[in-house]
């Protein structure tokens, strides 16, 4: 099955800087939601295409150390974070499917101040898979279903993002344009057993990827 559209949503972050060390600490959170077009079949090989309701909320801490070279800046970081998906299959058969994972990223932001106020930087970061966990309410699909659960184990997967911004400071604010692209991909999953049709089945997340890219404008104080 693939799924794919258009998400729209916002975030917020904070950072702050113990400039006696150049030790840099943030926190973001992120949300957006949407409908995606659905292309899959069922278990009995008849196609499905339908149009799905989703959400998709992250959040993450950091912490890292900046070098300074004067109009150019490297800050190396590492934290912790977590994603979680909220998938609504709107068909006959259909159910709902929760995806909640966490992981470590680890990455370098860049930032070089130009003339003018501009500045242009960007980040490249890679992401340790720590663990997650698939809910699929099957028992949702019809009679002679239980809904399963299964397990996503750690470094069974990994992602990486990658961003670019160009910012232009008025002194009380800065605004800034930020595109960016996502990817995540992940192992099959541990199995559970759950009645499936009406008899005992092992049902599991099979290996999938995902992509997410866009554009981010910003508001910073």
């Amino acid at each position: 099955m693939k799924e794919k559209g258009i998400m729209n949503g916002g975030f917020g972050s904070w950072t702050g800087y113990f400039t006696e060390h150049d030790i840099m600490v943030g926190v973001e959170a992120e949300g957006v939601v949407g409908s995606l077009e659905y292309d899959g079949q069922r278990s009995d090989g008849s196609t499905v295409k339908c149009d799905n309701d989703d959400y998709f909320v992250s959040a993450r801490a950091i912490a890292g150390k900046g070098f300074d070279f004067g109009d150019f800046g490297l800050t190396p970081y590492a934290g912790i974070a977590a994603r979680y998906w909220y998938d609504d299959i709107k068909t006959t058969g259909g159910y709902e499917r929760e995806i909640t994972q966490f992981y470590v990223p680890i990455g370098l932001n860049v930032i070089a101040n130009m003339d003018d106020n501009w500045s242009i930087g960007g980040t490249l970061e890679g992401d340790l898979f720590l663990g997650g966990e698939v809910k699929s309410k099957l028992s949702q699909a019809g009679s002679g279903y239980e809904d399963a659960t299964n397990t996503q184990e750690f470094m069974k997967g990994g992602g990486a993002r990658f961003s670019m911004f160009l910012e232009y400071d008025l002194d009380y604010c800065s605004l800034g344009l930020e595109p960016y692209f996502r990817y995540w991909q992940f192992a099959e999953s541990q199995t559970d057993t759950v009645l499936y049709g009406g008899s005992l089945a092992n049902v599991v997340e099979p290996k999938n990827k995902f992509y997410m890219s866009g554009i981010r404008l910003y508001v910073k104080f």
